[in-house]
């Protein structure tokens, strides 16, 4: 029996391959072809509340957008677009349009709302292959929240046909502040409150109670930022003290002179956008909050510098022959005997310039550092509403009154220890709020008067 060679068995299999094709050209001829008049349905949300989220919160008004292609050969005449079980369309509104690439094409329509469904009549029907765009507003979806997809159905010349689901998308459920938020807002004297226009525009309630949780993170990220860069302040304020003390060295008291009058005679703004902004192109890229505090250290510690300077020249020339007379050494005279005095000396102005460094994270909310400026700022561009940055300022006051008050308090003190009269002299309580009548001076002089007297 002869074997067939590998020519002819390579023959039989391009012939039955052939026939396998021929096959399903004629199946693909016999079946008959199906045309959607609607396919690849988009549906996408977003909230239109005043949360730095891009999160569909359950319960909250929100817009819906809805994308669908009409088919080769039919014409569209009505949509019905069935949302989630629990969802009120009660105030919402329905927009329609088809898309041509990047312009808008109106079309006559009719919208209707029926519980869950939105409903939507073209005159005349929409045309074949067109980008059919649906947008709802003010849709409340369930607040419980979850996955959820998009369903109905469309009218045709052929008949009624149900939609291609959409692709899912999460609602959140709300959290307490969003449920406070909604329940201040739901309140009789919050809505005559904000009949005033003044009190509505500055301080509405609904947005101080979701302000102050928003904007907490960016006043801890501004406490940060201060905490870290006046420490580094402080150190770079004593070395350049130091520098523009060396009257051995000319050149490095010029090169901290220099330093310190640029620093001082500049802008703090000029020089966060020439740092945040310079650096990247050299191809140095640290992370905001790195820059921000190198920012902040170098220019406050140009102050600090001048301030410390003063503080130790302030120290009378007979401290140093002391400690030199007890056998200290330059170091160890100013570590022991002339640092301390000096720090006594000059807290109160470190405690001011610590107040006014606080103050100026504000100006890093202008490159992109979310602080809490920066937080205040967004928020407000959200609601076209000033309480935020009133919130924020009492962030700020949260701050600086104590500091403010304790600075007043630890000068008086100071300033009697000074003049010989007992730390401990009674004085009146004073209030932020209520300035003295007569003056820290004046308390002070009647201080000394008293104690003189006994």
């Amino acid at each position: 029996m002869r074997t067939a060679g590998p020519t002819a068995r390579a023959s039989r299999c391009g012939m039955k391959r052939a026939v396998v094709v021929v096959a399903l050209c004629a199946a693909l001829l016999v079946v008959p072809a199906v045309a959607w008049a609607m396919s690849d349905p988009k549906a996408t949300v977003q909230p239109n509340g005043i949360y730095q989220t891009n999160d569909t919160i359950g319960g909250a008004p929100a817009r819906l957008t809805w994308e669908s292609t009409t088919g080769d050969s039919e014409a569209v005449s009505s949509v019905d677009l069935e949302f989630p079980k629990g969802t009120t369309l009660d105030k919402a509104t329905l927009n329609a349009v088809i898309l041509e690439g990047l312009i808008r094409v109106p079309v006559k329509y009719t919208p209707s709302f029926s519980g869950s469904v939105a409903s939507v009549a073209f005159e005349p029907p929409v045309p074949p292959m067109s980008l059919l765009r649906l947008t709802v507003q003010d849709v409340v979806f369930p607040k419980s929240g979850g996955t959820y997809t998009i369903k109905g159905s469309y009218e045709t010349s052929a008949g009624t046909q149900p939609l291609p689901e959409s692709a899912e998308f999460p609602v959140k459920p709300p959290s307490f502040t969003e449920r406070l938020v909604r329940t201040v807002s739901a309140q009789a004297w919050v809505a005559s409150w904000n009949q005033r226009t003044f009190l509505s525009m500055f301080l509405k309630p609904q947005w101080i109670v979701a302000a102050i949780p928003l904007l907490f993170v960016g006043w801890l990220l501004s406490l940060a930022l201060v905490a870290v860069s006046f420490p580094l302040a402080i150190v770079g304020g004593l070395v350049l003290a130091f520098m523009k003390m060396a009257k051995k060295l000319p050149p490095v008291r010029w090169i901290a002179g220099a330093y310190v009058n640029v620093i001082r005679g500049t802008p703090l703004f000029l020089q966060i956008y020439i740092a945040f902004l310079g650096l990247p192109l050299l191809g140095i890229k640290p992370p905001l909050f790195v820059t921000g505090v190198i920012v902040l250290a170098l220019n406050s510690s140009a102050y600090l510098a001048e301030i410390l300077r003063a503080g130790i020249q302030s120290i009378s020339r007979g401290q140093f022959e002391a400690a030199s007379s007890l056998g200290m050494t330059y170091s160890q005279s100013m570590q022991f005997v002339i640092i301390p005095q000096t720090v006594k000396r000059v807290l109160p102005t470190m405690t001011s310039e610590f107040i006014l460094l606080f103050k100026d994270t504000s100006l890093l909310s202008a490159v992109g550092v979310f602080e809490l400026m920066m937080f205040a700022k967004n928020m407000a561009a959200n609601t076209g509403n000033m309480t935020p940055y009133v919130v924020a300022a009492a962030y700020y006051l949260l701050i600086t009154i104590p500091l403010i008050n304790w600075v007043a308090t630890l000068e008086q003190k100071l300033a009697v220890a000074e003049s010989g009269a007992p730390a401990s002299s009674p004085r009146k309580k004073r209030y932020w709020w209520k300035p003295d009548s007569a003056g820290p001076e004046a308390e002070l002089q009647a201080s000394v008067a008293e104690h003189e007297s006994r």
